[in-house]
């Protein structure tokens, strides 16, 4: 009794460490350790499954069969688990609908299912009958809420929607009768306690798995949109617990040898009561030091400021001279730049921050070479596209010396920093935002792109000339979606066109929204099928060819590419899409997105930067060179103008009267010297900077930007379109 007890203690500790990786782990990083633990431990249980298939052969008794039987279908489960990482991992695309981790798993299934079937064939089907009527009934109940479920969220009408079904549905199905047969069988040993702790070990496993793989029923009934990642959780638990019954197997049942080399080692562990103290004390101690470590790092307090800075890159060397180390003439300044790493504007967040290293560098060297006692320090923060995060993202930028921050990228982002950096005289330039709700005289906000009633007025006006009459919109709720949305209808309305009621969609937080999971594309077909019904009436009543889509949305807008597939209407008319679609790579990495985006002339305007000089090149290549996928130079572009503007502004203001915070006036002078910076900046690579009396930019053209395939690689890739190069007309206000 006390070993049992032991081992399920021991059991319970090895889950909950090993899935502690994946718990603790940034939103963002929990897809890559869930791979990982989910390839380890299958291999771990396929691995204990082949060493009793081989020691079974130097039984009395021979091999097996339903060893034999076990380990093929874990081979295949972590065969399939590698595949699925490599698309998911590697590639971050969307898997095919059937793929071949679809093909090795549900194969798996054929030999595991034959498996329990020999077994309890062999112990005579005398499990109660009233049992097994409970059993199959609760099993029938279950497999008839997912697929009534299944249903109500599945398009059926082609292919790909028919195939996502099929597979969708075969996992819980598969599940279940591996849980089913393993109960059976369970009930008849339950008095063998050898036999019964293993066969306890597997059914608990396959219920896991039952869980894991039904996960997306509790997304649909609850707000837990964001936990994708439990379902990794019970997986990985899954493995885990068949190789613990493995390993019971193997203590119990194999007939080890003297010359066995895992014989020797427990064999000698056995013997030396020192070695198992030693052993025993050395697992409290590492458990200890695990917990610490999480309450060290304010895991458990919910305390992410940890999470917000990030290490600064290796790529450039420092330029500071010995000639200042001991001056005590040097002037040495921070910077702060909150920027989009991870959730859903993620796409542009890494390129922003090669750009603002590299603005770092430059800027730096410039000084240098200008003998002068200035030095700038880039410190960033992560906001995670989220508003909440923003706030706390200034606040510690701040703590650490920051008045002056390049960022928030996206309207509610920099929304939520707006007071608190009026509040405490800290400058925002913001490289990307362009929300016309936050153009307020006499705040600290500056913007280096135009607001979006430009925008608007320019899709407006190019989806008239389109021969356009009616749009059906899909937009993202918040205040840049809800902005440009106004701005763009209004224009439209005011050309002649008209507007449907359309989709205003609450995006999903966190990773999910963008995520590629099979999963997500279900839930999008909840608004997608609203969508397709409005365009499907527009058709019959305007026709095809005068009826338009209108999309705004973030890095979700993958998902609803690849999903919109399955309705035929949705690919019959154009689609309009806005500047933070625009050359985002993940809708040319996937070949369903890209497809529909060529299939619908998906038009995307951007500000266009509109330089040959030489720092543009290089920050192009720079971009290439350590992403070698670059979403956008604009976006880049801006952000390294903006470290360029905060620097040299930091440098023309006295050093004084800037940290004087209780000097309104004097603030006021250091946003006088922003703009004068701005507007006799020769050194940016976004061209000539004007901007109105809110401190947003004014002139300029925008780009209309489509997917495009290349003949000689077959890739998908962005491209400006021919002969849309638009000049936006700018009020002064």
């Amino acid at each position: 009794m006390r070993t049992t007890l032991y081992f399920f203690l021991g059991v319970i500790i090895t889950i909950v460490i090993g899935n502690s990786i994946i718990f603790f782990a940034e939103s963002d990083s929990k897809i890559i350790f869930s791979n990982w633990i989910l390839i380890i431990n299958s291999l771990t249980a396929a691995g204990l499954s082949a060493m009793i298939l081989l020691k079974g052969k130097d039984g009395d008794e021979g091999v097996d069969k339903t060893n034999i039987l076990l380990t093929v279908g874990l081979i295949f489960w972590f065969i399939a688990n590698i595949i699925w990482a490599y698309y998911e991992v590697v590639l971050d695309i969307v898997s095919p609908v059937p793929s071949l981790a679809d093909l090795f798993l549900l194969s798996a299934y054929g030999f595991l299912i034959y498996r329990l079937i020999n077994i309890y064939r062999k112990l005579g089907h005398i499990t109660n009958k009233k049992i097994l009527i409970l059993i199959i009934s609760g099993t029938g109940l279950f497999l008839i809420y997912i697929l009534n479920l299944t249903l109500d969220l599945t398009e059926l009408s082609n292919f790909r929607g028919l195939m996502l079904f099929i597979v969708t549905i075969a996992y819980p199905t598969l599940n279940s009768i591996l849980t089913a047969l393993a109960l059976m069988i369970l009930l008849r040993i339950k008095n063998e306690k050898h036999h019964f702790v293993p066969w306890v070990c597997e059914l608990i496993g396959f219920l896991a798995i039952v869980v894991g793989d039904s996960w997306f029923a509790i997304i649909v009934l609850t707000a837990f949109v964001e936990q994708l990642w439990m379902s990794a959780l019970l997986l990985s638990a899954h493995y885990l617990l068949i190789a613990a019954g493995l390993i019971w197997y193997l203590r119990y049942y194999i007939k080890w040898q003297s010359k066995d080399l895992i014989f020797k080692i427990i064999t000698n562990i056995r013997r030396n009561k020192t070695f198992k103290k030693v052993l025993f004390s050395s697992t409290i101690v590492i458990s200890f030091l695990i917990f610490t470590g999480f309450l060290y790092t304010n895991v458990f307090s919910g305390d992410h400021s940890k999470d917000f800075f990030i290490t600064k890159s290796s790529s450039y060397p420092q330029l500071f001279s010995s000639t200042y180390n001991e001056d005590s003439s040097r002037k040495d300044f921070v910077i702060g730049a909150i920027l989009p790493l991870t959730g859903s504007f993620s796409s542009i967040g890494k390129s922003i921050k090669v750009a603002l290293e590299k603005a770092e560098y430059d800027v730096n060297k410039h000084f240098e070479e200008m003998n002068s006692s200035s030095r700038f320090n880039l410190l960033m923060a992560n906001s995670k596209s989220s508003p909440e995060d923003s706030l706390e993202a200034i606040k510690q930028l701040h703590s650490f010396g920051a008045k002056i921050i390049v960022g928030p990228a996206f309207g509610a982002t920099v929304n939520a920093t707006k007071e608190y950096a009026d509040a405490n005289n800290i400058i925002l330039i913001s490289y990307s935002s362009t929300s016309p709700l936050l153009s307020i005289e006499g705040d600290n906000l500056f913007r280096l792109v135009p607001d979006d009633t430009n925008q608007g007025k320019i899709v407006a006006e190019r989806m008239i000339r389109d021969g356009i009459k009616v749009i059906v919109p899909i937009w993202r709720g918040g205040i840049y979606g809800n902005e440009l949305y106004k701005s763009t209808t209004s224009y439209f309305e005011k050309l002649g066109g008209e507007v449907e009621e359309g989709i205003n969609y609450k995006p999903y937080t966190g990773k999910f929204a963008t995520s590629l999971h099979r999963i997500n594309f279900l839930m999008w077909n909840q608004e997608l099928e609203k969508l397709n019904a409005i365009v499907s009436d527009a058709i019959k009543k305007y026709g095809a060819n005068s009826v338009g889509v209108y999309v705004i949305s973030f890095d979700e807008i993958t998902p609803i590419l690849i999903q919109s597939t399955l309705y035929e209407n949705l690919g019959k008319v154009r689609w309009y899409g806005s500047d933070k679609i625009a050359q985002n790579h993940q809708i040319t990495k996937n070949v369903d997105s890209a497809l529909f985006a060529m299939k619908t002339n998906l038009s995307n305007p951007l500000y266009s930067i509109d330089s040959e000089s030489k720092k543009l090149h290089d920050l192009e290549e720079v971009l290439e060179k350590q992403l070698h996928e670059v979403s956008s130079i604009t976006y880049p572009a801006l952000a390294y103008d903006s470290y360029w503007i905060a620097a040299q502004s930091l440098d023309k203001n006295n050093t004084t009267s800037f940290n004087n915070s209780n000097n309104k006036n004097l603030t006021k002078s250091f946003k006088e010297i922003i703009l004068e910076t701005a507007e006799s900046f020769d050194e940016g690579i976004s061209g000539k900077i004007q901007l109105n009396k809110a401190g947003d930019r004014i002139g300029g053209n925008y780009d209309f930007w489509i997917v495009a395939k290349d003949n000689v690689t077959q890739s998908y890739e962005w491209e400006k379109e021919h002969n849309f190069r638009t000049e936006s007309s700018f009020k002064e206000s």
